[in-house]
């Protein structure tokens, strides 16, 4: 098998234990795709606390000018790895649609089946990674810092932290 190989299914088998471990306080299905936040204690969300987290979320990403999958620089594939794990490791905001969306940032169009926000700063959202269709992890760079620290904010009242 080579390298290129072991790693899609790497990155694949990756999104998915992702995915199954992000189950316990998601609500139905809305619209084509759930959504689960880790963040202290879990609670369950409503569906308006649902629906303006996937917002924030797919404006963020949106905001987005740089990514791994249509670079302008040299990425370097192991920090990408190592930053991904890292946030799913902490405290996260995870989309997962059931279908790959089309979504249009400043840098170019990317297929989208999870956006991964990282929360493990107290100022701001602190990463922002995709998984694509076909299950590689994305990195994304030069992001609305704006939104960022908009995001956190509305994460810390959702869970009651503000």
């Amino acid at each position: 098998m080579t390298f290129r190989k072991l790693f899609a299914l790497t990155m694949l088998l990756a999104s998915s234990l992702v995915g199954a471990a992000a189950d316990t306080n998601q609500p139905p299905s809305t619209n084509g795709f759930t959504l689960a936040l880790r963040h202290g204690k879990e609670k369950a969300l409503s569906h308006d606390a649902v629906q303006t987290l996937y917002s924030k979320a797919v404006e963020l990403l949106e905001s987005s000018n740089f990514n791994s999958r249509a670079p302008r620089w040299d990425w370097n594939i192991s920090e990408i790895l190592e930053g991904y794990r890292t946030t799913v490791s902490g405290k996260y905001v995870l989309v997962s649609f059931k279908e790959a969306q089309k979504i249009k940032t400043i840098g170019g169009e990317l297929s989208v089946r999870e956006i991964v926000i990282g929360l493990n700063r107290p100022d701001y959202a602190s990463s922002l990674y995709t998984i694509d269709d076909e299950g590689r992890i994305v990195g994304h760079a030069k992001y609305s810092g704006l939104l960022c620290i908009e995001l956190l904010k509305l994460v810390k009242k959702i869970a009651g932290e503000a």
